[in-house]
This record gives C-alpha cells, structure tokens and sequence, in this order.
C-alpha cells in the first residue's frame, strides 16, 4: 500500500473519547426528544441542532472505522 503514518490524519485516545461522549449525550438527547408526545417548535430545533452536531462525530467515526485516521 501507499500509505504511511505521516500521511494519515491522527486523533489522540483522549480526543476520542471526549467525541464518544458527545455523540452518546446528543444521541440520548434526540431520543429523548423523540420520546416527548407533545411536538413543539422548539423540540424540533432541539432535534435539528443534535443531528447537526452528530453528523462531523459519525463522520470521524466512520474515517476511524475504514483506517483513515490513526489513533495515537
């Protein structure tokens, strides 16, 4: 392969785990708020604002997951 370890973006284990446990507080909090019978304006910008947040974290998941970025 072409690659090497100087050309591969890295995120150190302490990083990661602070991005776990955002992903894990906004994911409870979207179903939380999907839980909520009562639908209000405001639950749905809450939920419009928690996919937005996930989305770079399952982004630099899924990086982690195919070897694109090395943890050090």
């Amino acid at each position: 392969m072409g690659f090497t370890i100087e050309n591969l973006p890295t995120i150190s284990v302490d990083e990661l785990l602070q991005a776990q446990k955002e992903y894990s507080f906004f994911y409870e909090l979207k179903e939380s708020i999907n839980r909520k019978k009562k639908k209000t304006p405001g639950n749905g910008f809450a939920l419009l604002k928690c996919e937005e947040r996930m989305k770079p974290l399952e982004l630099l998941f899924d990086a982690i997951d195919q070897e694109k970025v090395l943890i050090i």
